[in-house]
């Protein structure tokens, strides 16, 4: 029992807290159970002061300030009343957001078993109370697990300096995992469930729903953050958004905010069914006739291989004005967008139907630029992965469109795709007479 103990002393977050702590450790390997239980009680009272001490010279916090002064004044107006020690409990819990339910509980349990074991009673048998190993061995390890093993937690008063270093360290790291390792270390493992969800909530508001002169700057990085607290905290905060639904529902209705808003969506789909149904329609609406929040938009379909589906329907259209153009491009696919939907096929088990899209988007170029923009960003990339009817399928809709075959460098990148496609068809498949305008 002992040994777990042990480890977890050496994590006690204060030097004063882990020394005292030796104490606790001594009266129970001593089996002085009821002297553990007691001092173990002390230990903690000591350590909730010495994280609002932290709290108020480190972090600067205003609640925490407020809370050692107002226990200051109690102690000096009656020094020899204990009630100040009932205070700090409930103030760490209510006010400073120092304790988890669980925590606060486990407290209170701890101390009516430290009243018992430190106070005569005298219409008891036993006029001391005598705990016994199990019960100091579990009393130590929630006061280790809850609180002493823990970072001074931060108050919801962060929020205003936890801005104010965002946007001071906007222009500080080249990517965005520095970016989540600062803010990991110096809030996130910090927060409890309530002050994520404050946090989170706040953000959200900034992100989305502001548009001040600073919301509008420090879009990009606020962004950024409020996706590192979901990410780190999707199990929290999925459950609170499902909750405030209708908070979480309202957006400023500008292309910007809209755009980050459908790349929130993209990362995590199933946040889209908690949004209120008006909210949801427009949403829609803004999307329809943009490709490329379309194209990201695949919360919209039932499945990834509906919106592929969907993306064929809509980026290329039959040509009705030149015989030598039969297809024209509605939208031409960026190499961003493309790999974007190359990651989500991954994802989503479907890299087949994704190749044949990438295909389907080539061979129905309407024009010798965007057949070379096609093939270098959808083909090129892709085509040694594919498999022989996937060839079969690139030659020969590409050997009836001559925006694919008379194209500048069509005779060197078919070429290419000929040499990968013997592999898969054989030497014997006579490619010449089966696509005669290809090679």
């Amino acid at each position: 029992m002992l040994e777990s103990i042990n480890i977890l002393k050496e994590k006690i977050y204060h030097h004063k807290t882990k020394s005292y702590f030796n104490e606790v450790i001594s009266s129970i390997e001593h089996r002085n159970y009821r002297s553990a239980v007691v001092m173990l009680y002390s230990v903690v009272i000591c350590d909730l002061i010495f994280k609002l001490m932290d709290l108020r010279d480190i972090h600067n916090d205003d609640k925490a300030r407020k809370i050692l002064e107002d226990l200051n004044a109690e102690k000096e107006d009656t020094p020899v009343s204990p009630a100040w020690e009932s205070n700090l409990i409930e103030k760490s819990f209510k006010e400073a957001k120092l304790l988890e339910n669980d925590v606060y509980t486990h407290i209170v349990t701890l101390k009516s078993y430290r009243n018992l074991s430190a106070h005569p009673v005298l219409s008891s048998i036993d006029i001391l109370y005598e705990p016994n190993l199990e019960l100091a061995v579990s009393l130590t390890t929630n006061m280790l697990e809850g609180l002493l093993t823990k970072i001074p937690i931060l108050s919801k008063n962060v929020f205003s300096p936890f801005m104010e270093e965002i946007e001071r360290i906007k222009n500080e790291f080249a990517n965005s995992e520095r970016l989540e390792s600062y803010i990991h270390s110096k809030y996130l493992q910090h927060f409890n469930k309530e002050l994520t969800e404050y946090i989170f909530k706040n953000l959200w508001k900034i992100v989305f729903r502001n548009n001040g002169d600073k919301e509008r700057k420090n879009r990009d990085i606020n962004y950024q953050v409020l996706i590192i607290i979901y990410q780190n905290n999707e199990g929290i905060l999925f459950p609170y958004i499902k909750n405030e639904s209708t908070y979480f529902s309202e957006f400023l209705d500008n292309s910007l905010t809209i755009n980050k808003f459908v790349d929130f969506l993209t990362l995590y789909p199933n946040v889209y069914p908690l949004l209120s149904d008006h909210v949801a329609e427009l949403l829609r609406n803004r999307i329809r006739d943009n490709y490329k929040l379309l194209i990201k938009a695949h919360f919209l379909s039932g499945s990834f291989e509906e919106h592929l589906n969907m993306l064929e329907e809509k980026l290329w259209e039959q040509s009705y004005y030149y015989h030598n153009q039969p297809y024209v491009h509605n939208y031409e696919l960026q190499s961003n967008e493309v790999k974007f939907l190359y990651q989500l096929s991954e994802k989503n088990q479907c890299v087949t139907q994704f190749y044949d899209t990438m295909i389907s988007y080539y061979v129905h170029s309407g024009q010798y630029s965007s057949a070379e923009h096609a093939f270098d960003n959808c083909i090129e990339p892709y085509y040694k992965n594919f498999t022989g009817d996937h060839f079969k399928d690139l030659l020969s809709e590409a050997n009836y469109n001559e925006q694919c075959y008379q194209r500048r460098y069509a005779g060197s990148q078919h070429n290419r795709l000929l040499e990968e496609a013997k592999k898969h068809l054989g030497d014997d498949f006579d490619f010449k007479k089966e696509y005669p305008n290809l090679f």
